[in-house]
């Protein structure tokens, strides 16, 4: 398992585990669809813990390292 800052750009992953103790911002990423068992992919991350751009069903949503790194991912059967 990874985590979502450290995950490969490109690849299919599923969600595993969502561990934030915002509470606000994990009813806000359920609203969006980003559950466990979801598949998504990292579009992209930017270097010095910088934030990372996460693709689900077309939809993108950029989050920071700090968050990405509360997601925790399997590589997914593409």
């Amino acid at each position: 398992m990874v985590h979502a800052a450290n995950a490969e750009k490109g690849l299919t992953y599923k969600i595993t585990s969502i561990n934030f103790e915002n509470t606000m911002l994990a009813h806000r990423l359920s609203a969006l669809g980003f559950t466990i068992g979801s598949k998504i992919k990292v579009r992209q991350k930017f270097f010095m813990k910088g934030p990372c751009t996460l693709e689900m069903d077309g939809q993108c949503i950029g989050i920071r390292h700090c968050d990405a790194c509360k997601i925790m991912l399997e590589q997914a059967d593409a």
